[in-house]
């Protein structure tokens, strides 16, 4: 049982260690992770403002 537990206790390190690493990451490199964000705002704002709130529904009823 000890083992099962030290192998757990490892898993949650490294998933901690990981997580801190990225949050480090984005913190240092903040627009590298907000560009992609804003582009597919733009875009998106771009398809309901020219071509309507149709476009939209479609995605969602398409399951994409």
């Amino acid at each position: 049982m000890s083992k099962i537990l030290d192998a757990v206790k490892g898993m949650f390190e490294k998933f901690f260690y990981i997580l801190k690493e990225v949050s480090h990451m984005i913190w240092k490199h903040k627009l590298y992770f907000l560009a992609p964000l804003f582009i597919v705002l733009a875009v998106l704002a771009f398809l309901v403002y020219y071509i309507g709130p149709t476009i939209i529904v479609s995605f969602i009823y398409a399951g994409v």
